[in-house]
């Protein structure tokens, strides 16, 4: 009797929740007391409900919760106790506070920080290196405080807009903030441990706040932006250019900038400026930073590195299901953004221990076709051939004695 040896006990979706530490996720369910008057729908029942409808890609809760009822006893091997009805999930999504899953990412990211820290992708040697910007997700409805401008019909859209702090070397966000749209970028960087002692911080133009650089060049935090157009400079030094430096290397040179303290007193942070010329573009850039050690084509770099940020932005909203919300409410719409985020965590993860090389969106894409493939998530994706081929040869044979559970759509 012929067995195939490539098929697995336990569906992807199963294995893929295996990451999560259950232990933490009942210590946090505790501290926020989430679970009280609670019968059935748990934190963690909730938790894996949400991640299967952002993973799968389902963009309504009548999606969500038809999609989970379709596998009939196939969800009891990826720990559903049952299929939730809508207005469980709902009334959860409203009542449950978002900030137990907040809490679960940053969990997550402390566990698998290290594992997911790419030693190749060092950008500066002996300091981290983060990239900061945000994003704004629109809604339908005026939920959060509107954007944009009044428009003629009178109705206006709600907008969250969700600010990141990036680890360059892990690939995922390791502090957030949701708030607003209309709540300004630069007061993101004055929240508490977003920006810590020995890192470089890469952002553009809109977070420039002069007085918050001058702190920071007390407190060894380093940055990289650029100067804005309306910038009043004095110039104090001017550094020679070696032989070896690039010729789109401009200027390199120490400035002055002026501001005023909370007290009104007028003030000067010195800074050093690197003016770099892009061919392509035919444009000069001016790179504002308080790195003085690094040569100046490696500033100039450090910025174009940024862009790190703008790709995770396109993956998030490529790949997870965040045009539609489940539920219309501040709450609901906060626990499908960090669900998200976990999701990509642990797809990242995932992903990592691969041989193969995967894009993230293809990967994603067929792993919602496979959620609950009764197959070893490394072995499947790093011989999808071989499972192709497999599975013609043995579909039609009576005699080889071998029951498919795998579900080809």
């Amino acid at each position: 009797m012929n067995k195939s040896s490539l098929f697995f006990g336990q569906p992807i979706f199963s294995q893929m929740l295996e990451l999560l530490n259950k232990s933490k996720i009942n210590k946090r369910t505790q501290e926020h007391k989430s679970d009280h008057y609670c019968k059935r729908f748990t934190t963690f029942q909730h938790l894996i409900t949400i991640l299967y409808g952002v993973v799968s890609g389902c963009n309504s809760l009548r999606e969500l919760t038809g999609g989970i009822v379709s596998y009939g006893d196939k969800i009891t091997h990826c720990n559903f106790d049952y299929s939730p009805k809508r207005s469980t999930i709902s009334d959860a999504n409203k009542r449950r506070d978002c900030k137990v899953f907040e809490d679960i990412y940053y969990d997550l990211v402390n566990e698998y920080l290290p594992d997911l820290s790419d030693s190749h992708q060092h950008l500066v040697i002996d300091k981290k290196v983060y990239a900061i910007d945000s994003t704004t997700i629109s809604l339908f409805q005026p939920i959060f405080e509107c954007v944009g401008r009044n428009p003629n019909n009178g109705r206006r859209k709600g907008g969250i807009k969700s600010h990141q702090k990036l680890d360059m070397q892990a690939g995922i966000p390791v502090k957030i903030y949701h708030s607003n749209a209309t709540e300004h970028d630069s007061l993101f960087i004055q929240h508490q441990d977003v920006a810590n002692k020995n890192e470089i911080l890469l952002f553009d133009k809109a977070y420039n706040n002069y007085a918050l650089f001058d702190e920071w060049n007390q407190k060894s935090i380093y940055f990289v932006t650029r100067l804005k157009n309306n910038a009043k400079e004095t110039f104090i030094e001017e550094y020679d250019l070696t032989e070896a430096t690039p010729d789109n290397i401009l200027r390199d040179a120490k400035i002055a900038l002026n501001y005023s303290d909370e007290q009104g007193n007028k003030k000067q942070v010195e800074l050093r400026l690197v003016s770099y010329y892009h061919e392509e573009k035919n444009k000069a850039y001016y790179f504002l930073t308080n790195l003085f050690d690094l040569p100046a084509e490696q500033i100039a770099l450090l910025y174009k590195k940024r862009w790190a940020i703008e790709l995770l932005f396109k993956k998030i909203k490529q790949n997870f299901p965040l045009q539609y919300f489940y539920g219309d409410n501040q709450n609901a719409i906060q626990i499908q953004i960090w669900c998200s985020l976990i999701a990509l965590l642990l797809i990242t993860f995932m992903k990592k221990q691969l041989t193969k090389v995967w894009s993230f969106s293809n990967l994603v894409s067929l792993l919602q076709k496979h959620l609950f493939s009764y197959v070893k998530f490394a072995d499947f994706f790093n011989n999808v051939d071989s499972f192709a081929k497999e599975f013609v040869k043995n579909k039609d044979n009576p005699r080889n004695g071998f029951q498919y559970k795998m579900e080809i759509k």
